[in-house]
């Protein structure tokens, strides 16, 4: 008997959250093989159990039980994430307290070691001074009288630190200064009187600065205390939040009835007031206030109610459900993220194929976990671009800057995993670009082959009826990456592959791309190189332009017969997959006056770039220059013996009349190219006369090339003759 599972039932209403759907898919897994369920094949957004019957009890609460604590299990082994330094304190995170209390507060000791080290006398005495000040002459003399004496070592600044950490604790617990403080100057060991004389001084600042000297119990009572605070601070229940069983019902559609209030649920959102509405989209239930640090960075601030007197602005909120703060939480710790990365990562979600067994998802987690154990120190898992461009091979390697933050546990790989890939300061569309290739690369390998979905997004709805996605392409790219749909070849009848462009053209399209990028543009430039690149398939003619513009920016005077042997290839290659007709049109008489210059020696006194271009730079020249009252007959005609005349005067031994009627057919070339594409409109012309200078250029590296072949062919079967 098959029982489906569907984790995508509600997909017009919810979205594919991340790592959290895979810790709960694998917490129901756990579930339904302990009832005496079999996994029969996995999904992208579903799943299939075989088994005698399904539990006629509601299984929810025992799955989202197993679901908290995978969770948790997590957190525990972040707690350096969630125990943070700051510029008013070391500050411990309430989740770091549910999940590994002891952990926490080793985490405190670790950071009090580092303000041991980093002291400096010069800065205290100014803070000392400061709050000093603040609490008067009579306070400090009446503290000073009793052994409170401002702090004068690092041991001391230190045991500061630590009573101050443990008063934020107090005060996270919402216990007032007073009450706080009471309980610290217990668990270190301050006299009474001692306690008294700390009252006129800055509660979270000052207090802290002269009672170290008078602790009697040093780091042991500031260790007792954080360990009070922490039990303030812990929640008494023991089951699971309701926050929790909510998503469970909400995300997962079991074989039995649920009673979902979809509609409820959108009203509520529709007629909630901005200010308590989730910045994105999906509401869970309660709406909180959260520092930027935990919610995703393109998150919308939707409110600035923090601001500080004198015009200072602390961190801007963004308002979220805590689902959705969770789900991102926990990509950022569960993740290889870069240690020093601000940019906003893209999100590239990979999916098992329908039907896959267990054992494909075993071989997933391995491949996954092989790329992370390359990497000792952590961090993101990035490819050699240069290899990749030139011979379309993936060679990854660690870098702690740019690449795939890869998971760090197996069990955020279930159906799905979204990997989050970071490229440093380059903008959208080259990151867009990059990724792009790098999922191609990946689905389309014969050994991996997994569909994926490329967006800015960690949640996305759950829907895997194509084999590629792109979300979110600029206009100026869409000429090059189409709609952003894509199948596979395979998967199309010859009819659809005609009108539909597949993935395999894409990657052959971005292959042609780095080819070209490398083979014009240094190292250091070769991203700016590839954006301007992408954005010339706009209109596929302007590639010569491009192309030229870049190695005329790294050479002033280049081999352009070299260059041409380098990219005449992936060129054609990717002219031909964009299918243009207007190139088409042009190139042909383009190509034949480029032929008729090359046969005929029609150029300049030399080699360099602008005497090959000369013939044509004149025409340009004639088109540019005509008055009103002349036929373009007559401007051809008086071209034709201008140029005439001047390769009759740069020649040693003069032209005749061979080289006239040369002259004359490669301007009757031009000229139907003038009238056939342009319409005999000369500003349409010179709009784009610097696109079709650079593509006569190479066009006539090209006939060069061919004119040698044939000689040497003929050279070689005179010879094979002869003999």
């Amino acid at each position: 008997m098959q029982l489906p599972i569907e984790t995508g039932a509600r997909s017009k209403l919810t979205e594919n959250r991340g790592y959290l759907t895979s810790l709960l898919l694998s917490a129901c897994e756990e579930v339904l093989h302990k009832h005496g369920l079999h996994t029969l094949c996995i999904d992208p957004d579903a799943q299939i159990f075989e088994g005698e019957s399904f539990p006629e009890a509601d299984l929810t609460i025992e799955i989202a039980k197993r679901w908290q604590k995978q969770i948790a299990r997590v957190f525990s082994g972040n707690v350096e994430q969630l125990v943070k330094a700051t510029k008013d304190g070391i500050k411990v995170d309430p989740q770091a307290i549910q999940q590994n209390p002891e952990g926490a507060i080793e985490q405190v000791e670790i950071l009090l070691t580092r303000k041991f080290s980093g002291y400096k006398a010069e800065k205290i005495a100014q803070d000392i001074e400061k709050y000093g000040g603040g609490a008067g002459e009579v306070a400090v003399a009446a503290a000073t009288a009793i052994g409170l004496t401002p702090v004068t070592t690092a041991d001391e600044f230190a045991l500061s630190e630590g009573m101050k950490a443990a008063y934020l604790s107090y005060r996270e617990a919402e216990l007032n200064p007073k009450t706080a403080w009471d309980r610290i100057a217990t668990h270190t060991g301050l006299l009474p009187e001692q306690r008294i004389a700390l009252e006129p001084f800055n509660a979270q600042y000052g207090r802290s600065l002269f009672a170290a000297k008078a602790l009697t119990r040093g780091m042991d009572g500031i260790r007792e205390a954080l360990q009070d605070s922490f039990q303030l601070r812990q929640t008494e229940e023991v089951d699971v939040s309701d926050e929790l069983v909510l998503a469970v019902r909400r995300l997962l559609d079991f074989p039995h009835a649920t009673n979902w209030c979809g509609f409820d649920e959108l009203t509520a959102y529709a007629e909630a007031n901005p200010r308590q509405r989730c910045s994105l989209g999906a509401m869970s239930a309660q709406v909180d206030e959260l520092i930027s640090s935990k919610m995703p960075p393109g998150t919308k601030v939707q409110a600035f109610s923090n601001r500080l007197p004198g015009g200072m602005s602390a961190e801007p909120k963004r308002r979220g459900d805590p689902l959705a703060a969770l789900a991102y939480q926990l990509m950022t710790v569960g993740a290889n993220f870069p240690k020093a990365s601000k940019q906003d990562p893209l999100y590239l979600h990979f999916a098992l194929p329908k039907g896959s067994s267990s054992k494909l998802q075993g071989l997933w987690r391995d491949w996954l976990k092989s790329k992370v154990e390359n990497d000792a120190d952590g961090g993101t898992v990035t490819f050699d671009e240069l290899r990749l461009y030139r011979e379309g091979m993936l060679d990854f390697k660690p870098n702690k800057v740019v690449g795939m933050a890869l998971p760090k546990r197996p069990e955020f790989t279930y159906s799905t995993i979204p990997i989050p890939v970071v490229w440093g300061d380059v903008n959208h569309s080259v990151a867009l670009l990059k990724s792009l290739r790098l999922a191609l690369e990946l689905s389309l390998a014969p050994d991996f082959g997994f569909p994926f979905i490329l967006s800015a997004n960690l949640e996305i709805e759950p829907e895997w009826n194509v084999f590629g996605k792109v979300e979110g392409i600029p206009s100026a790219l869409q000429p090059l990456l189409s709609s952003g749909i894509y199948q596979r070849q395979g998967h199309l009848t010859e009819k659809e592959q005609q009108s539909t462009v597949t993935a395999e053209q894409v990657r052959e399209r971005l292959e042609c791309i780095g080819k070209l990028t490398i083979g014009v543009s240094s190292l250091q430039k070769r991203d700016d190189c590839l954006y301007d690149l992408a954005r010339a398939a706009q209109r596929p003619l302007d590639f010569y332009h491009v192309l030229l513009r870049w190695v005329l920016r790294e050479q002033d005077d280049p081999n352009l017969e070299a260059v041409w042997t380098r990219i005449c290839e992936p060129l054609n290659r990717l002219l031909r997959s964009l299918m243009s007709e207007e190139h088409d049109l042009v190139s042909n008489y383009l190509q034949q006056a480029a032929h008729i210059a090359e046969v005929g020696k029609l150029r300049g006194s030399s080699f360099r770039r602008t005497a090959q271009a000369e013939p044509f730079s004149e025409f340009i020249k004639a088109v540019r220059s005509r008055k009103a009252h002349m036929d373009w007959d007559t401007i051809f005609a008086a071209l034709v013996q201008d140029y005439h005349t001047r390769l009759d005067r740069i020649r040693e031994h003069g032209v005749g009349a061979t080289k006239y009627e040369q002259v004359k057919q490669f301007y009757q070339v031009l000229k139907q190219l003038f009238d056939e594409v342009y319409h005999s409109r000369p500003e349409r012309l010179l709009t784009d006369s610097k696109t079709l200078e650079a593509a006569y250029l190479f066009f006539l590296q090209q006939a060069r090339q061919e004119l040698k072949a044939k000689a040497e062919s003929k050279a070689e079967t005179s010879k094979a003759e002869t003999k």
